[in-house]
């Protein structure tokens, strides 16, 4: 399955995602992935992670990196996920909601600082992080409602 436009627009926000994506494929291909500056090739397009496994591991870095993120770059992170669990495919709404946006609950749960970005998450996606929340029978403190 070929690379999303928006995840695309995604990875351009900020090198570090880019990074960590790069390196993510190269790993999953067998390589290190520290070598190549340059996006997956077209014909290797197949050759990548499931999309919500990429999700997931972009929300892992956003979380552990997200000092080198600016303001900006977090807000379209966010505005671009947002966009994607309202007007995206199923399949792709899907994928940020059990990808990025669990990998980052999990985070929080691990000592992120999830109120310092909560603002910047759009109303979809906080509706799926509450319900996520209440799944899994954790309490969503007052500052996400």
């Amino acid at each position: 399955m070929s690379t999303p436009d928006w995840f695309r627009e995604l990875l351009e926000v900020s090198d570090v995602l880019a990074a960590e994506d790069r390196a993510r494929i190269a790993a999953w291909q067998g390589g290190s992935g520290a070598d190549s500056d340059e996006p997956p090739a077209e014909e290797a397009e197949d050759d990548v992670p499931p999309l919500t496994v990429r999700l997931g591991d972009l929300g892992t870095v956003t979380a552990e990196r997200s000092a080198e993120l600016t303001p900006e770059q977090t807000r379209q992170v966010f505005r671009i996920l947002e966009e994607v669990m309202t007007s995206g495919s199923e399949y792709d709404g899907t994928a940020v909601a059990t990808g990025f946006f669990e990998a980052l609950l999990n985070a929080w749960d691990n000592g992120f600082d999830l109120r310092a970005v909560w603002d910047d998450v759009g109303p979809e996606s906080r509706a799926y992080c509450l319900a996520w929340n209440k799944f899994g029978d954790v309490e969503s403190p007052d500052w996400m409602r």
